[in-house]
């Protein structure tokens, strides 16, 4: 059998299938940072996925707008501000918390300047724009939310320097200008303005160190390992409570494109620092949430009067494969929309190895991980967010494959098939990449929200936003790594 032939063969497939989905969803990612569909706020965990999607799209001063935003309405315990820019003068909007927590009764209430001060150097969950005010949606702030946007904005400004080193231009390759407010429209009080990449790099820097002097906090019994309250994460009715992989795997992303972003700079004193962090975390997730006896990571779950028995640390859940991605994050690689077919693979000869990173126990682990994902967590060859049915939820009561019990999410089985591309599984993206594209076109059911598994039939939002960005950049991570796999066969 050719080898070269049929990798060749099976690349062309995967082209032609991206290039569809690309072209196809290319309009709702030039749209905004909500979720789209009846979701009119911007949530900040989901916005960190588009707006990484709309960076490779080639949208850069469009997203240097929303990231600043986002970070202008970062909790601050004082009004004092630290560092002069536009978007650091912002009028505060009101603050909100409590509405998915069962020791608040789920009803929310008004923060005071007591909460603030507790939450200082956290982002809201949502930024409600046309309400006008922020909320954080459990009794703390979830840590998904604030580490995949320093995780998100990190990775951005280090693309940007990259294409500040690299331009030929006798000016900076990015000039943001800003004439009015992108929050809200009817006001016009300030005045335009350009601020160069550097000076947004100033203004976000220490936002940015605010951000993980908080998620340090929440380290609470200092064994390297970050604690959450009841649905402090994606998963906002499932009441997990405790030390959660995927949580680990955010603050572990957080702090590894953060590093760099300060290495870059030349601040390696703090990047060191952070770097000794993130070795910490996952010297701790390793040796504390690894299940030898189920072969995959898993949550370590607090016993709790609100927690359904089944998530007691048995449960797998799919959003776990976010630790894979989190272990094998290193670099900042090249890839991005231009059209699949146009990919030579000699400009993807040095792609990196991604497992080079992590030692061979990890390696094992991690492909462990992804056979009990297929073996525990797939129904109807979909990949499901949790292995089993749960019983227990708030504040919305969910029955079976609803919402985020025991249902198809394309957001997170995105993360999953950028997890099984970094560890060499390429064709099982391609499978499940045909899940949404095929020879009979694309598939516009898996562009919800979520999925009923059983039936197929897509509920939520329509199209959500942060289901096809996390699809796109795992599809194209995947294309670069296939054009590097044909190039060591040529050539070996």
């Amino acid at each position: 059998m050719n080898i070269l032939g049929q990798e060749e063969k099976e690349r062309k497939i995967f082209v032609e299938r991206l290039n569809q989905f690309i072209e196809f969803t290319q309009t709702e990612v030039d749209k905004g940072v909500n979720p789209g569909g009846h979701y009119k706020a911007v949530w900040t965990r989901d916005a960190a996925f588009i707006l990484k999607d709309q960076f490779l799209s080639g949208h850069y001063k469009v997203v240097l707008q929303q990231i600043l935003l986002i970070w202008s309405n970062q909790i601050i315990a004082t009004e004092k501000p630290s560092i002069s820019l536009l978007y650091g003068t912002l009028k505060k909007k009101p603050l909100l918390y409590g509405r998915g927590s069962p020791e608040m009764g789920f009803n929310p209430i008004i923060a005071d300047d007591n909460i603030k001060k507790r939450f200082d150097g956290a982002l809201p969950t949502t930024l409600y724009y046309e309400k006008g005010f922020c909320e954080v949606y459990g009794q703390n702030p979830d840590i998904d939310s604030i580490a995949l946007m320093i995780s998100t904005t990190s990775w951005i400004l280090y693309k940007l320097l990259d294409l500040e080193d690299n331009s030929t231009k006798a000016e900076p390759a990015i000039t943001l200008s800003l004439n009015e407010r992108m929050d809200n429209k009817r006001e016009n009080e300030i005045p335009f303005l350009k601020l160069s990449l550097n000076d947004i790099i100033n203004f976000l820097i220490p936002c940015m160190l605010k951000a993980v002097i908080y998620l340090q906090k929440r380290d609470i019994d200092n064994d390297g390992l970050l604690e959450q309250k009841h649905n402090e994460d994606w998963m906002d009715t499932i009441l997990r409570i405790g030390k959660v992989v995927y949580s680990q795997a955010c603050w572990i992303l957080a702090l590894k494109n953060f590093s760099m972003l300060l290495r870059k700079i030349g601040n390696k004193k703090e990047s060191k620092r952070l770097e000794k962090m993130t070795n910490r975390a996952i010297l701790a997730v390793e040796d504390k949430m690894w299940s030898p006896k189920d072969g995959c990571y898993i949550d370590l779950l607090d016993a709790d009067l609100h927690l359904d028995e089944k998530m007691h640390n048995r449960l797998v859940t799919q959003d776990i494969s976010l630790y894979l991605v989190a272990l094998t994050e290193e670099g900042n690689n090249d890839a991005s929309y231009k059209h699949g077919d146009s990919i030579n693979m000699k400009e993807y000869s040095n792609f990196e190895n991604y497992i080079d990173n992590i030692n061979l126990d990890m390696y094992q682990r991690g492909l462990s991980t992804l056979e009990v994902l297929k073996k525990r967590a797939w129904k109807n060859n979909l990949p499901l967010v949790t292995e089993t049915e749960i019983t227990k939820t708030g504040p919305w009561l969910l029955k079976t494959n609803e919402y985020h019990n025991h249902t198809f999410w394309p957001w997170i089985t995105g993360i999953e098939m950028l997890a099984r591309t970094r560890f060499g599984r390429i064709d099982d993206c391609s499978f499940l990449l045909s899940k949404f594209v095929s020879t009979d076109g694309i598939h516009s059911n898996m562009l919800y929200e979520w999925v009923n598994p059983l039936t197929f039939q897509g509920n939520g939002a329509y199209p959500f936003r942060t289901g096809i960005s996390s699809i796109r950049i795992a599809a194209i991570e995947s294309l670069t790594h296939r054009a590097y796999n044909t190039t060591l066969i040529s050539n070996t």
